[in-house]
């Protein structure tokens, strides 16, 4: 069993190993990893279910289109500490918007209408914050890790342009440098007062309408190592066949079940992909890459499931079942909605000389995950 695995540690426990796979004959070594390697999944509440496998699209990449129906969030107001951070600009060509360039308060009027009418203006501003982490672990140990965002906004208002601010607050100075996009958002956090209780402030300025922009991108400190999964991998060689064991395991204190899972094993060139067998079934083999992948459609918080590939090895292949085995390298990516790996907090206010407006914001969170596992 993997519970002895410190998920809130910075590395991952190397005391442990996978479970001895099952030995020919129907003999199996000491092992909690099921014989059968069959589909079913535990969870840490000690429910097990049938977990269904499906096709891998031909583009297994994760989609990274934008959430269209944020989910209401609140808890904006908690005091925060300085984040410490750097601050620069987004270089236009890596954060572009999806429309003409935009004027952030031109001329165009609207801002001469009578007081009282602009006073009953509605502002509504969409956010949605994006995470991104990306980590690599060999022999169990992690070796790489960082974590990037953005926020992006879509706004809908009784005016064509709308102003407001965005306050960025950073408690536990995790976010090493923020970088705004400026051709949205203008950075005026030399000029952030008291009662904003705010780490960055910016005026953002974005077209009305149904499009989502990106304003500000950031990237997290080194120390921030979340851990959402675990992967393990064994390999055993039985005559001229090669099976490996592939277990993925959720970590219970993920704030909401991982979705849209692809797990991709790489196979090394004296392997025969062609002769793949999986268990379950659903590994599909791709000879131009020389991998297998499989998908899952989603992953609960704490539950694990298992995987079996079963090779023919090449002629003069140099694995024997006491001596080297192969390699197979992992790599996992899936996403977790209505949730996030830092603990950046947004909050929306109005531009009271500009656009003084009624503000409401709604806030959708999501990270994505790229996990490479070697031996």
């Amino acid at each position: 069993d993997f519970d002895n695995f410190d998920y809130k540690g910075p590395s991952r426990s190397g005391g442990s190993s996978l479970p001895a796979l099952p030995l020919p004959g129907g003999a199996a070594a000491p092992n909690k990893m099921q014989s059968s390697f069959h589909s079913s999944t535990s969870s840490s509440k000690g429910t097990a279910g049938s977990r269904q496998l499906r096709q891998p699209a031909k583009d297994t990449k994760l989609k990274a289109s934008i959430l269209s129906a944020p989910r209401q969030d609140a808890g904006t107001g908690r005091r925060r500490g300085n984040a410490g951070g750097s601050s620069s600009n987004m270089d236009s060509d890596e954060m572009t918007a999806t429309s003409g360039k935009f004027n952030p308060f031109g001329g165009s009027g609207q801002h001469q209408e009578d007081e009282s009418v602009i006073s009953q203006s509605r502002l509504q501003v969409n956010v949605a914050l994006n995470e991104d982490l990306s980590c690599s672990y060999r022999s169990s140990q992690i070796s790489s890790c960082s974590v990037e965002g953005v926020v992006q906004v879509q706004v809908r208002a009784t005016a064509q342009t709308a102003p407001f601010y965005l306050l960025l607050r950073d408690p536990t100075e995790q976010v090493e440098s923020f970088q705004e996009n400026r051709r949205f958002a203008d950075d005026v956090s030399d000029a952030i007062l008291a009662e904003d209780d705010a780490d960055r402030k910016y005026t953002i300025s974005v077209p009305n309408g149904d499009n989502y922009f990106p304003v500000v991108r950031y990237k997290c400190v080194e120390d921030l190592r979340p851990v959402p999964i675990r992967v393990q991998t064994r390999a055993k060689t039985e005559g001229t066949h090669c099976r490996v064991a592939l277990q993925i395991s959720s970590n219970p204190n993920n704030e909401a079940k991982l979705t849209d899972l692809t797990i991709i094993m790489g196979v090394p060139d004296d392997i025969e992909g062609e002769t793949l067998v999986t268990q379950p079934a659903g590994g599909v083999w791709n000879d131009a890459k020389r991998c297998v992948t499989w998908c899952v459609e989603e992953l609960a918080e704490g539950e694990k499931f298992q995987l079996q590939a079963r090779f023919q090895m090449a002629p003069g292949a140099p694995y024997d079942q006491n001596g080297e085995k192969p390699m197979f390298p992992v790599l996992v990516r899936c996403q977790c909605l209505f949730a996030q790996l830092s603990d950046l907090e947004l909050e929306i206010r109005e531009i009271p000389e500009i656009y003084p407006a009624d503000v409401t914001m709604k806030i959708a969170r999501r990270f994505r995950l790229s996990h490479r596992e070697r031996a």
